[in-house]
């Protein structure tokens, strides 16, 4: 393993990186997270205003779903190792699709909850999948460079996502955005099914150069140390993330009489910030690392604060563009290390136990969010998001230094055995 930046240009990434399997991935990267951003996100708005939740019900009804992601997600990652990533994805691709579908019709508290729990752990396996493809597809030196690109990506499909579902599909409003992300999901477990149907990455994969972790996520948490601490860094930095998903939508609801336009609007706006500088930066960053940009990176994330005080358009837009510029600078290090972390043959609990932080952040977002933002004040909630980012820097920079003292120590005992 080489933890040492290497100087090479975009075009000899693509050369080493792009073929028809990794074109596929990246086509899934795109599509899957377009089509789930044009319901996932509308969640708060259409539990409140078209099925009459309170706020604080609504949010702990969304957060289900993160909470079964953050309990139930090693299933997917159990699954990968013994069925493979490639099945496992087809898989929870068509749970998803079907699931959300059903979901479309329900009303009632119980059916919803079921749908909710079977979507949050299916549908984190499908993002799982997606990324130990990603990794098991190129080879170890370009992981960290591959996952930033599926990141990317991701956004990519969430800016065409947001404005498209709240100005044409009626998000938060009509059925059809439910319908739209089924067929999505469907869609992408049958295309990577026939890009995928002869590779290695559709049967288990063993174990070589490194011992084999145990699968559970929290002996796997306790045998890479750079890994715990990498995932403690990311939840918080998910629980500030995930904000524009869960309680400022809920907010321009509240404050602006086109509050879901509004939220496209500035969803867009993140978005474009994100995709015009994300790819750019990450490769700066992995070539010319500064760790003082990376922390300045996290306490951006704290802006929306700014929002949260200035109840108005510009106040709101501030606090997005704070957020996008921060998410540029913070979330490429914490990708390039999450591709380098993966021992060989688990990469699906890897990301499957990435997918339950990601969860786990979710649903204290929705539901700790939700209650506070109802309880004390919405300049409080988001007045925490600073501190939050901040801790979140700190722990990433110890995942830094504990991975790369461990690539040390393991190159100093090849040379003694060699």
């Amino acid at each position: 393993m080489n933890s040492s930046p290497v100087k090479v240009s975009f075009f000899q990434d693509m050369r080493n990186i792009l073929n028809a399997q990794t074109a596929t991935l990246f086509a899934a990267s795109l599509i899957t997270p377009a089509a789930a951003f044009m319901l996932y996100p509308f969640f708060t708005i259409y539990f409140t205003h078209t099925l009459g939740y309170s706020a604080a019900g609504a949010g702990l009804l969304l957060s289900v779903r993160f909470l079964s992601s953050a309990l139930l997600g090693f299933i997917g990652g159990w699954a990968s190792e013994r069925f493979g990533l490639l099945r496992t994805y087809m898989l929870a691709g068509v749970i998803t699709a079907v699931a959300i579908f059903i979901m479309s019709f329900q009303r009632g508290v119980v059916p919803l909850v079921v749908l909710l729990v079977i979507t949050g752990v299916s549908a984190s396996t499908v993002n799982a999948c997606v990324r130990g493809l990603a990794n098991v597809t190129v080879t170890q030196d370009n992981r960290g460079a591959v996952q930033n690109y599926v990141h990317w990506l991701n956004n990519v499909g969430m800016a065409i996502a947001l404005p498209f579902s709240a100005d044409v599909l009626l998000g938060g409003i009509s059925r059809v955005p439910f319908m739209v992300t089924a067929v999505g999901y469907l869609a992408m477990a049958v295309l990577l099914g026939i890009a995928f149907r002869r590779s290695v990455a559709a049967t288990p994969q063993r174990a070589e150069s490194k011992p084999k972790t145990s699968a559970l996520p929290w002996r796997i948490l306790g045998q890479d140390r750079a890994f715990a601490f990498l995932m403690a860094s990311f939840v918080l930095w998910a629980m500030v993330e995930m904000q524009f998903e869960s309680n400022i939508p809920l907010d321009l609801s509240y404050h602006f009489p086109q509050g879901a336009k509004l939220y496209g609007t500035l969803g867009m706006v993140d978005m474009v910030i994100v995709f015009g500088l994300q790819l750019g930066v990450s490769r700066w960053l992995a070539t010319k690392p500064s760790q003082w940009l990376n922390y300045i990176g996290f306490l951006l994330l704290g802006g929306l604060i700014v929002g949260g005080l200035w109840q108005s358009v510009v106040g709101w837009t501030i606090s997005i563009v704070l957020l996008s510029v921060g998410e540029v600078f913070s979330i490429g290090p914490i990708m390039t290390l999450m591709g380098a972390l993966p021992r060989e043959g688990q990469h699906g609990s890897y990301f499957a136990l990435f997918g339950m932080a990601q969860g786990l952040a979710t649903f204290l977002a929705y539901s700790l969010g939700g209650i506070v933002y109802q309880t004390l004040h919405p300049a409080v909630l988001f007045a925490l998001t600073l501190p939050l980012a901040a801790l979140s820097g700190l722990l990433y920079r110890h995942a830094q230094r504990t991975h790369h003292n461990e690539v040390q120590k393991e190159s100093t005992e090849a040379m003694g055995v060699g």
